[in-house]
């Protein structure tokens, strides 16, 4: 790639924050900040979200809301503090705000009630299929949801995990189905595919909403892929190998959202149709993965540890991500922000290319 004033041309796009090409773009759509299940009635967590602080809290009605991450009074850490019906209240001097944002009380002050100077940002806020959404960008939200939505929902999965570099690596990644015959060969989650063996033939379209992605190996079926830009991918994948005993490949939307410009979380949103018969079983065993995960260490701590020489991904062959841990350690091994101007690009990163000319 060529450099523009001694930089990766595509610095711009791949970053994050409030001032730049890439976070003005990523503030134009909706992003999930949690999953549902991560916060109960009552409780304040802090967030990063695209090189930004904020405060996710849901009332002691239920309702989730995003706000600043401090307190303007003398800038305490908002999640700190108390949840109160719709409203956040300072853990330092009582100060409190509603879901907007709004200073509704200062205590010990002369005029203790609503005081507009002191209002705090405050974000429009969005729950669907088990993820929080909020939208950081100027002026009326765009529709809602995301993505389109399942025309026949099944049981609902949902999972995040850290990944330890820019998303837009993770992004190109999601247009490489090459990468499949040699990264997810450690668990043979693919092998289904036939991409082990023979590399797929693919192409790629425009359209309205993004891109789709056609691939097919000799004898095999077409596989389509969508891609709702700027950073969802809509994809009929094998899940985790723990949860493959029952329902198999999950219809799934991919949504990576960055945290800063070197780390981003990645959201699944997985369909998935249960047998009756079969849901005591899917109920079971989704139990034991989910003890299972608690024992191991996250994708981001495993990757960094390994990239290091602290370990090998063999080490990890029973890890219940492992899916993850393939895909977190080609990625970030290039470097959580890859230089792209030291790149060689072949005839297999067609859809990189092609990716590319669209963000272009």
């Amino acid at each position: 790639m060529e450099q523009v004033h001694g930089k990766d041309r595509w610095a711009d796009y791949v970053a994050s924050g409030p001032d730049t090409i890439g976070g003005k773009y990523l503030r134009q759509f909706w992003q999930p900040v949690g999953l549902s299940s991560e916060i109960a009635n009552g409780q304040a967590l802090p967030v990063q979200v695209m090189d930004e602080e904020f405060t996710l809290f849901r009332g002691e009605t239920g309702t989730a809301h995003v706000v600043g991450h401090r307190c303007s009074h003398r800038s305490a850490q908002l999640s700190t503090g108390w949840v109160k019906g719709d409203t956040l209240q300072c853990m330092y001097h009582g100060w409190k705000f509603d879901g907007n944002g709004c200073c509704v009380e200062r205590p010990g002050e002369k005029n203790t009630g609503a005081f507009p100077q002191a209002d705090i940002p405050g974000y429009p806020v969005q729950e669907f299929l088990g993820l929080i959404y909020a939208y950081f960008g100027d002026g009326e939200p765009p529709h809602f949801p995301p993505f389109k939505k399942y025309e026949d929902i099944g049981v609902i999965e949902n999972h995040a995990t850290i990944f330890p570099c820019n998303w837009f690596q993770t992004m190109e990644n999601h247009f490489d189905e090459t990468h499949i015959a040699f990264v997810h060969t450690f668990g043979d989650s693919h092998d289904k595919l036939g991409r082990r063996y023979e590399l797929p033939e693919m192409n790629f379209y425009e359209t309205d909403y993004g891109m789709i992605r056609e691939s097919k190996v000799s004898g095999g079926k077409t596989r389509k892929v969508h891609y709702v830009l700027p950073n969802i991918m809509r994809i009929m994948i094998p899940t985790f190998n723990d949860l493959m005993e029952v329902g198999g490949w999950r219809d799934t939307n991919i949504i990576l959202v960055p945290m800063d410009d070197k780390n981003h979380r990645v959201y699944f949103t997985m369909n998935v149709h249960i047998d009756e018969k079969d849901m005591d079983a899917y109920h079971a065993m989704y139990e034991r993965f989910n003890e299972k995960v608690k024992k191991y260490p996250p994708i981001h701590e495993l990757t960094h540890e390994i990239l290091a020489g602290k370990g090998h991904i063999n080490d990890y062959l029973d890890h219940p991500h492992l899916l993850l841990l393939e895909d977190g350690l080609a990625q970030a091994g290039q470097e959580q922000i890859v230089d792209r101007s030291q790149e060689l690009l072949g005839r297999t990163d067609i859809g990189i290319a092609a990716m590319r000319k669209v963000f272009e």
